[in-house]
């Protein structure tokens, strides 16, 4: 150190007289006044004549540079500097040249302290565009001095140094040495900090800010002492981004008395999903974009869960959530007038309980799915909202007593109880009074004449001739091969003749038979049938078969067992469906089907069929007609002897004459009729009636058999027949456990009973 002094006094006393022998040159006479026109640059440096540049005052330096143009230059500054701190320096010849033109200005004095003496070299060389690199190791060092003026400046970022964090207070007085760092914003979002930094970095070449990639870290790149005070403005920021202290969530056990804990957890995990998507959505639209925001990592969010044995909510939450869901508990866990129920009984009246259950599930099912996708189509980006278990319904049909099961919630309870409702109503009922007329007409006329001659005098030689139409049957008496005798086949109608006579046979046979046949067929069914439903009625004729096997053997036995009934007969069905204008649509399915003549044997008789299929609109109480199905057929059989036949009038002797003629006319009758009184009161006026006809018909006392209270029982005049029996309805809807599977009467008596209860309590 001693040495360095010595070389930087020597050196030091070589710079005044260089300015004092450039001030001279300029005018100033040797030991005088300065002359007349010399530069006031040249008067001050003879002014300072004896003045080292540099002082060693012990633990300062005092510099006292040239204030003209001609003054020191960059290039003997850095040997001041490397005297004084022994750091040794080099540059390339590019650097050395712009060293050497370069002149060291500073006006006045400057007093710095030995420790500091680099540093402020350091800042004179960026001044004029210099860095200082340090370049090896520690103990081979040397710090290169590189020019960035121009295009130099692109290339003085390759020479950058890192440093890392923890060595940054060493580059916090080296302005002009490059380096490079990394460190790490835990509290901050660097992607925004990366964009708001661009304005106190102007110079991309020697001076850059980048984040790393989706971590919290950032490059910096620039002059040592930037980069220190840029780093503790950052950390400076990142630590006011941060929490003062770390919250940890807390934990609470809610027991509660009114609710249920597994539906109450269910609404309020949903209202706080719902709360906390709309707080981020709120704070995505209102965050500020500079460097204070705070960077989002999750927020933190509160679970509930269930315990089943105590009734109780298992809360885990933030500080400052956790008041708000305790009142939120609070304020739901309430009694109500009617406890909440889980399970229901509703009595059907008028609907099947299995079917209506079948279709509420069906509806349920679908309504959730609906219900389900309206949750989930929120804007792009948004988390669904979560399904509750609340929204769950259970149907179940109890066939025995008509009634639905189900479990559900109240609010949910009370939604299906309306569509039950509905649903239930009791649908009118349409009395169809139909009538089937077939008229049936045939009409026979059979005329036949057989005639027979035999000559039988002598001895055998003898002439006949006979005309045969089935009358009669001849037969051979005496054995000479010729018939002798004819047999007459008495059939129905008229069956006559002369059979012999004295000397010639001339047996003459005459069949006469007209046959007419009417028949008039009636089926009246009334059927009663449910809106929307449907009706059939059937009354079916059915005949045996038999059929025929054999069992084998010499002699072709054979054996005839049972095989099938072949049926016959009418099958209606009828639906009827009820407008909103009261006139009724009917779809007729009718089929008509009868036998033409009796069974016999294996082979069942002819079967005549006729099938009708329509749909008609009907007003109430009209009588609709289906008529015009005719069948008329004629015939005519005429068997006669070729030529003798066809003789006029007397053509019938040698001839068999058949003629026949039916003749069938369908006539079908429906007349619906709408009972719309609530209490079956016109129902029970017509069964009334209908009974009073079936009365002139098979007696009172067998309509007895069937009614009671129909007609006179005892002497007097009984009335009874004629009331009209008005039916009262029970309420219907919920029921109680104790009044399910009652019939009908004891309802009746119950509600007898509760209508008397107030009359009592008014007297």
């Amino acid at each position: 150190m001693i040495a360095n002094q010595s070389a930087l006094l020597a050196l030091a006393m070589i710079l005044p007289c260089s300015a004092y022998a450039q001030g001279a040159a300029a005018g100033t006479p040797q030991g005088g006044a300065p002359a007349a026109g010399a530069s006031q640059g040249g008067a001050l440096a003879a002014a300072g004549q004896g003045i080292p540049a540099i002082q060693d005052t012990g633990e300062f330096y005092v510099l006292n540079f040239d204030e003209t143009n001609e003054g020191l230059t960059l290039e003997k500054f850095v040997k001041i500097c490397q005297v004084a701190t022994g750091t040794n320096f080099t540059y390339v010849q590019e650097t050395a040249a712009a060293l050497q033109k370069t002149p060291l200005r500073m006006y006045g004095p400057k007093r710095i302290p030995k420790s500091d003496f680099y540093s402020f070299f350091q800042i004179m060389m960026i001044l004029n565009d210099f860095t200082c690199t340090r370049v090896g190791p520690e103990h081979l060092a040397v710090v290169q001095i590189q020019n960035i003026q121009g295009n130099n400046r692109a290339q003085a970022r390759q020479n950058a140094i890192y440093v890392t964090a923890d060595q940054l207070d060493r580059y916090a007085d080296q302005p002009a040495v490059l380096i490079t760092t990394v460190i790490d914003l835990p509290n901050t979002d660097v992607r925004n900090l990366s964009q708001s930094m661009q304005r106190l970095f102007p110079d991309q070449n020697t001076q850059q800010l980048i984040p790393v990639g989706t971590t919290n870290s950032v490059v910096i790149m620039g002059f040592g002492s930037q980069v220190a005070s840029t780093v503790k403005m950052l950390r400076f920021i990142d630590e006011a981004s941060r929490s003062t202290q770390t919250v940890v969530p807390e934990f609470e056990v809610i027991a509660l008395e009114f609710a249920s804990a597994e539906e109450l957890s269910d609404t309020i995990t949903e209202l706080l999903e719902s709360s906390r998507r709309a707080a981020q959505t709120r704070t995505q639209q209102q965050a500020a974009q500079g460097v204070t925001s705070q960077l989002q990592q999750g927020q933190a969010e509160a679970k509930i869960m269930v315990d089943a044995r105590t009734n109780s909510l298992l809360v885990m939450a933030m500080p400052e959530d956790m008041p708000r869901i305790k009142d939120l508990i609070a304020r739901l866990d309430t009694e109500v007038i009617q406890g909440e129920r889980t399970y229901h009984i509703y009595n059907l009246n008028n609907v099947d309980a299995e079917e209506l259950a079948e279709t509420l599930d069906d509806f349920i099912r679908d309504a959730g799915r609906v219900s389900g996708a309206a949750r989930g189509g929120g804007a792009q980006g948004q988390a669904p909202a979560t399904t509750s278990r609340t929204g769950e319904v259970v149907v179940v049909a109890d066939k025995t007593t008509n009634s639905l099961l189900i479990a559900a919630s109240r609010s949910k309870y009370q939604e299906v109880l309306e569509l039950i409702q509905r649903l239930d109503e009791r649908q009118d009922q349409v009395l169809i009074e139909t009538a089937l007329v077939e008229l049936t007409g045939q009409d026979s006329l059979n005329l036949a004449i057989e005639l027979g001659l035999a000559e039988i005098a002598g001895d055998g030689d003898g002439q006949f001739g006979v005309s045969n139409f089935g009358l009669a049957t001849y037969d051979d008496t005496d054995g000479d091969g010729i018939p002798d005798v004819k047999v007459p086949n008495i059939t129905t109608g008229l069956t006559a003749g002369i059979l012999k006579g004295d000397d010639f046979s001339l047996p003459i046979l005459i069949s006469a038979l007209q046959e007419r046949r009417d028949t008039n067929v009636l089926n009246v069914p009334s059927v009663l049938v449910n809106n929307n439903s449907s009706a059939k009625v059937e009354s079916k004729d059915a005949q045996p078969t038999t059929q025929i096997t054999a069992t084998g053997g010499v002699s072709g036995q054979t054996q005839e067992n049972f095989r099938e009934y072949v049926e016959a007969g009418i099958t209606l069905q009828i639906s009827p469906t009820i407008s909103a204008s009261r006139y009724l649509r009917l779809n007729i399915e009718l089929e008509v089907s009868t036998f033409v003549g009796a069974v016999s044997g294996a082979i069942p008789p002819p079967k005549l069929t006729r099938y009708l299929k329509t749909v008609v609109n009907v007003p109430d109480g009209d009588t609709m007609v289906i008529g015009g199905i005719i069948t008329d057929n004629k015939g005519r059989t005429r068997r006669s002897l070729p030529w003798l036949g066809d003789i006029p009038i007397l053509g019938y002797l040698f001839s068999d004459n058949q003629d026949s003629s039916s003749k069938t006319t369908l006539y079908f009758f429906v007349t619906p009729h709408i009972m719309r009184d609530r209490d079956f009161a016109d129902l029970a006026k017509y069964s009334f009636e209908r009974k009073m006809s079936a009365a002139d018909s098979i007696g009172a006392d067998r309509i007895r058999l069937v009614d009671q209270s129909f007609g006179q029982e005892k002497e007097g005049v009984d009335l009874r027949g004629f009331e009209v029996p008005l039916y009262r309805g029970p309420d219907r809807g919920e029921v109680k456990d104790s009044a399910v599977g009652l019939d009908a009467v004891k309802v009746n008596e119950m509600l007898q009973q509760d209508d008397a209860q107030p009359q009592e309590k008014q007297q």
